[in-house]
């Protein structure tokens, strides 16, 4: 007993010495860290997942990256999914996030909040594999979006229950049937997260850099491309595009749900948006880099989502959703090309930034005049003329010595309005009591930033139930024209010289129809306004002018109606 007393004791003070060496060894380890300066990075590459070893074995998403940008120095990452890979010369952060939208929502807010890493300038590529649509793409593309729509937070309704005049079962939040109600005005109603839009002239940007890039193709990928005899662009080989991605847990195939897809982003864009590939995680991974942006950690401003194709999303017209699947467990097809094209394409992204960090640290690239020496092999003038979005918003350049409304823009976080232009709330008095309402109860009093650019010029004819009072903050004079409830017309120039008869506050009484334009060719390109709406603003109590309808109620402004209203 004593000898077995005795080991017990010198294992107790065995265990005590480690643990004062364990504490001794945090607090060597917290105190370095308090005393170095983190690592500065300037691109992060996010991937999802690898198949085996991160080298010399079949390649996943991150093999070719952590190779081809020699991403050798290792910091463990205890905390998270993957250990993380750098390259201290570029200044390449590669990490692996795990699979899904939990685990690439944990990864990216883990990797923010890491004392390490210096992330408040860093550029983020999701470069990961996809499936396609075929009506848009083909297997081996590399495709850059501007949306990002989750497909996961709905209402559902098994398919054998549903009503038989409904397309699908599955419905959004807070809806009572497919697609009923009016659709989403813009992404920041949508406080469960169901869409977002990302930086649309930085995708734009890489897709103009990149979109002749030659993508590797095999011929087993040609043989399974002809079978997709009515599908033309499934038949093409592998190319550079954009188009929007559908993010959601669930792995879906068939052609049913690809026209659900298809719906599906179309609604919670409002058609702005085209379903061209389907994945798992990029809507967390972006809630998550907002939360970071918010704290100060990272720029959400510098996200760019590149997909690639490894498969389609529907079997081609021979084979059942079924079959289908069962051949692709064997395999996909264009796996091997989806992730060399990744890489291709990411890679000419990531090394034009890294190359010209002195220049994009600080300033986006789109915004770099073309004449700069660095960054002269780049298309960084015009975007594509298919983007019909908020980074265009306005034809002054920056060597004009102004603040372009696309700064403004994105400086403010501003996003589209539906009466047009662009807003930002910026307060909402929830922490008082509120104020009974014939709509309801409401706060006190809300508050927005709100921009009307010369690509955007037209605020449409709207009436709101509350009263808004409005000031000028900057740029070109703003129209304003109020019909009020007696039949007359009201026109007040909100601008910044009173002596030309501006007005720097204007109160706009609730019940009154109110529009707004500023001229396209204006020194600023924009005009920017703040409004405080009391009782608070609520979607429900505005009305958006019918231009049939204000026609026969005010005939004699008919001029003007017809030119300030939607249809």
């Amino acid at each position: 007993m004593k000898l077995v007393y005795r080991v017990q004791i010198i294992a107790l003070i065995s265990l005590l010495l480690m643990s004062c060496s364990a504490v001794k060894s945090v607090v060597e380890n917290t105190d370095s860290l308090k005393n170095k300066k983190p690592i500065e990075v300037k691109v992060v590459v996010l991937t999802m997942f690898e198949i085996g070893e991160d080298q010399g074995d079949k390649a996943g998403e991150f093999q070719l990256w952590k190779q081809g940008q020699k991403l050798d120095v290792k910091y463990p990452l205890v905390h998270g999914h993957h250990d993380l890979f750098f390259n201290a010369d570029t200044g390449v952060l590669g990490v692996v996030t795990g699979m899904g939208t939990a685990r690439a929502t944990a990864a990216v807010i883990a990797l923010g909040l890491d004392p390490r890493f210096d992330l408040t300038h860093a550029y983020w590529l999701v470069a990961g594999i996809a499936g396609i649509d075929p009506a848009n793409g083909s297997i081996g593309s590399a495709v850059w979006a501007t949306w990002l729509v989750d497909g996961d937070l709905s209402h559902e309704i098994d398919a054998r229950e549903i009503p038989s005049d409904w397309t699908t079962g599955y419905f959004p939040l807070f809806a009572t049937q497919p697609y009923s109600e009016a659709t989403v005005s813009n992404p920041d109603k949508n406080v469960n997260g169901e869409v977002y839009k990302i930086n649309a002239n930085l995708a734009d940007w890489a897709f103009e850099l990149t979109q002749d890039e030659k993508l590797n193709d095999y011929p087993p990928m040609k043989t399974f491309r002809e079978q997709y005899i009515n599908y033309p662009n499934a038949q093409k080989p592998p190319l550079v595009l954009k188009g929007d991605h559908l993010a959601a847990s669930t792995y879906w195939h068939g052609k049913l749900l690809n026209q659900w897809a298809n719906d599906w982003v179309s609604y919670w864009t409002q058609g702005k948006g085209n379903f061209v590939t389907s994945g798992m995680e990029d809507t967390g991974t972006y809630q998550a880099l907002s939360y970071l942006h918010k704290a100060g950690k990272a720029d959400k401003n510098r996200f760019m989502v590149l997909r690639t194709a490894s498969n389609y999303s529907q079997p081609q017209d021979a084979l059942s959703a079924a079959d289908n699947i069962k051949i692709q467990k064997k395999g996909y097809v264009g796996m091997q090309s989806a992730v060399e094209s990744a890489y291709i394409v990411g890679s000419k992204v990531v090394n034009t930034l890294t190359s010209n960090w002195s220049v994009y640290k600080t300033t986006m690239p789109y915004q770099v005049d073309a004449s700069v020496d660095n960054v002269k092999q780049q298309a960084v003038t015009e975007n594509s003329k298919n983007a019909a979005t908020i980074d265009k918003l306005s034809t002054i350049k920056n060597n004009d010595k102004i603040l372009t409304a696309e700064q403004l823009a994105e400086a403010l976080d501003l996003e589209a309005h539906v009466e047009g232009g662009y807003f930002r709330q910026t307060f909402k008095a929830d922490h008082r009591p509120t104020i009974a309402t014939k709509n309801g109860d409401r706060v006190t009093m809300t508050s927005i930033y709100y921009l009307l650019s010369a690509k955007s010029p037209i605020g449409h004819f709207h009436m709101n139930q509350s009263d808004i009072m409005h000031y000028f903050h900057m740029g070109d004079p703003i129209t304003y024209y109020m019909l009020k409830t007696d039949g007359s017309l009201q026109k007040t120039i909100l601008g910044p010289d009173p002596t030309k008869g501006h007005q720097m506050q204007m109160m706009v009484k609730g019940g009154t129809w109110k529009a707004s334009k500023i001229p396209t060719d204006g020194k600023y390109g924009y005009g920017l306004i703040g409004e405080a709406v009391a009782p608070g603003f609520e979607y429900s109590d505005m009305k958006l002018g019918d231009k049939s309808m204000l026609l026969k109620k005010f005939p004699k402004y008919k001029q003007l109606v017809t030119e300030l209203s939607r249809e």
